[in-house]
């Protein structure tokens, strides 16, 4: 594809409904062709958390799910955010779960799970994704076999050096990213076949001949690595695989086990020249359980997320959010009797009551409440800028919270919405880091404001108010202030931490307009004042509004 979205907005993956035809036609066509089952393995850019739905509703998953595949192999994220980047779909999911928005662990099916070995059993739909890391960035290659129907893989970083030596187990398989539901069910229900279970095998890749090979299973039971198999393994000579193919015969019903990472597995090549090779320690299980395996908090965030069926919960709640505490605020200060106050707050500490107060100071200053209800509704309402939305730079169009509306070369059609969710990256960050901040600092503000004034009535009030007096010293200064209730402008120090703040978000958003400006070709004053604009101006009001009691 020549020509496309220009980034940011081009997170995702779009596949359209002939492509899914086109897919689902290719995929059946192999189920016909063959007597026997065939291993199944498809490749793609975007990983499935960032690939949006087409038209109709259909998804990739879904056209992967209904195959069987063995495994999706995909890029774009590659190892920026980690190297498990690996996930196990299955279209029967766990009662407590959200199938559609989130993915909580690696594995859908919990390995306690029943197996129903009736022939009126449903077969299993699923599949691995694994993402795979890049060659230009980060140097790093993967291996993959396909051994009597077992998939398997080793990835390789060449970033650590050059490799003399590759090894690659292909069976057994390693427990935590290659076991599958319809193993476990072939080996339970006894429908597999004995020939894939009865040796150990690997493939070696060396630039020098190999001299031995030699398979280590280790018991971890009792609380240590406990050598329980060494066994030399023998080079197959009637290979049709690229590297040399190795078996060792052994007794798998031997490793039957109801633990998915008791027994672990270690291959070590020695090569003509004395050098050693080892794998690292991987976990298997013979009847097909899934050992656990944990995503750090950034794989979780990319892999678990349905991103794209995310997108319109997230936004619609913030908004709500938004609303909310602009709007009920307002019409408790308008409508209520109970008004909340400095002096109310003083009176009955909590975080509620805290809120509500800050809240209610924010509505007291009307342009900037005003200023911020106006601007979230110019968020929903209308274009957010307009830009050159392709990267061929020929057509402009606007974006608003739903996607880019852009015009065709002819101008007789119009495409709404292009790039949705994509535009995700730019309105969400918005909301959160820039906008519901900037109600929260302003309010803060106005009711730093409230205090001092309150302060500075209570220190020039009667004798009898010193009680009131000293706690309000105390919410300035702390302790010091108790013993000095002197007002001094110059030691406002919660405003100089609420202006910092402000500094902070006009930085964000100033980076931000600065991304824009170079990614879609803007002019800040032309194509986006009221985004650009609206909060530093607003922030500054609230700033100069506060400055004096």
């Amino acid at each position: 594809m020549s020509v496309g979205l220009r980034g940011p907005t081009n997170l995702f993956g779009h596949p359209t409904d002939p492509l899914l035809a086109e897919l689902d036609l290719e995929l059946s066509q192999w189920n016909s062709q063959s007597i026997k089952p065939v291993t199944k393995i498809s490749f793609g850019h975007f990983p499935l958390s960032f690939s949006a739905s087409s038209n109709s509703g259909k998804s990739l998953k879904n056209i992967l799910l209904n195959h069987s595949l063995s495994a999706y192999l995909c890029g774009h994220l590659h190892t920026r955010f980690g190297k498990n980047l690996k996930r196990h779909h299955q279209s029967r999911h766990p009662f407590f779960s959200f199938p559609k928005f989130l993915q909580f662990n690696l594995h859908q099916m919990s390995a306690g799970s029943n197996v129903n070995c009736s022939f009126e059993a449903p077969p299993f739909e699923e599949f691995w994704e694994w993402e795979m890391g890049d060659w230009r960035k980060s140097r790093a290659m993967r291996i993959l076999a396909i051994d009597r129907g077992h998939v398997s893989y080793v990835d390789i970083d060449f970033k650590l050096g050059t490799k003399k030596t590759i090894i690659l187990p292909t069976f057994p398989l390693d427990s935590r990213l290659m076991s599958t539901s319809s193993s476990r069910r072939k080996y339970e229900c006894q429908v597999m076949l004995p020939s894939s279970y009865d040796s150990v095998r690997a493939l070696v890749f060396s630039v020098s001949p190999i001299v031995s090979v030699m398979a280590r299973i280790f018991d971890t039971t009792p609380g240590k690595l406990n050598l329980v198999l060494e066994t030399s393994m023998t080079k197959l000579v009637d290979n049709t695989s690229r590297g040399d193919f190795y078996t060792a015969p052994w007794n798998y019903k031997a490793f039957e086990d109801p633990s998915a990472d008791r027994y672990w597995l270690q291959i070590e090549a020695t090569d003509i020249l004395g050098r050693s090779t080892l794998t690292e320690l991987r976990p298997f299980s013979v009847n097909g359980l899934s050992a656990k395996l944990s995503w750090t908090w950034k794989e979780f965030f990319v892999m678990c997320c349905q991103w794209a069926a995310l997108y319109y919960p997230i936004l619609w709640s913030a908004l709500y959010f938004i609303f909310f505490i602009l709007l009920i605020p307002k019409a408790l200060l308008i409508y209520s009797k109970k008004q909340y106050t400095c002096r109310s707050f003083i009176a009955n500490k909590g975080f509620i009551n805290g809120i509500a107060w800050v809240l209610q100071e924010l509505c007291r200053v009307p342009i900037v409440w005003y200023g911020m209800v106006g601007y979230i509704l110019h968020l929903i309402l209308l274009p957010w800028f307009i830009g050159q939305v392709f990267t061929d730079g020929k057509d402009r169009g606007y974006m608003t919270y739903m996607g880019w509306v852009v015009k065709s070369s002819y101008g007789r059609e119009i495409h709404e919405y292009v790039g949705s969710p994509d535009i995700m990256v730019v309105v969400l960050p918005h909301l959160f880091f820039v906008a519901l901040p900037c109600i929260l600092v302003t309010g803060a503000l106005a009711a730093e404001r409230e205090i001092c004034r309150e302060h500075f009535l209570l220190c020039s009030g009667k004798k009898e108010d010193d009680y009131d007096r000293e706690k309000m010293s105390f919410l300035l200064y702390g302790y010091q202030g108790i013993e000095n209730l002197k007002f001094h402008f110059g030691k406002r120090w919660i405003r100089k931490v609420l202006l910092v703040v402000c500094l902070a978000i006009c930085w964000k958003h100033f980076e931000s307009c600065r991304a824009l400006v170079k990614a879609y070709g803007m002019n800040p004053l032309i194509h986006f004042p009221g985004y650009s604009f609206s909060i530093p101006l607003l922030l500054t009001y609230a700033v100069y509004k506060t400055r004096s009691i």
